[in-house]
């Protein structure tokens, strides 16, 4: 799994591609790199995962996590792109509810200026 970094004003864009493994120390990376983006002062991350094509509960974890560290800063996190499988999972849990999710990344870095 390979995390890529870009800005868009002040928002992150954290892009995660493939191969995604299915093991523990995969999700830490993921949720370590989004805890220190929100530690070195990124409040808005949005995080593209068009190619995360398979989530589990600890892939999802690892999102809520990221999610809770930048809320705690003063910040947030949403997704772009999320596969079918993601959102049905973001449902079930009614973390739809908490964690906003885009089809586009025009549309989910505007909604950033909202806040």
């Amino acid at each position: 799994m390979e995390l890529r970094e870009r800005t868009s004003g002040q928002v992150v864009i954290v892009d995660v591609h493939g191969p995604l493994p299915t093991d523990v120390d995969a999700q830490a990376v993921l949720r370590e790199r989004l805890r220190a983006l929100v530690e070195h002062g990124y409040k808005f991350i949005l995080l593209n995962v068009a190619d995360l094509t398979y989530v589990d509960s600890v892939w999802l974890g690892a999102i809520v996590q990221g999610y809770t560290s930048a809320i705690r800063h003063g910040g947030a996190l949403k997704l772009v792109h999320a596969t079918k499988r993601l959102r049905e999972l973001l449902r079930i849990t009614k973390l739809d509810k908490v964690i906003d999710s885009y089809d586009t990344e025009d549309a989910a870095t505007a909604s950033f200026k909202k806040l």
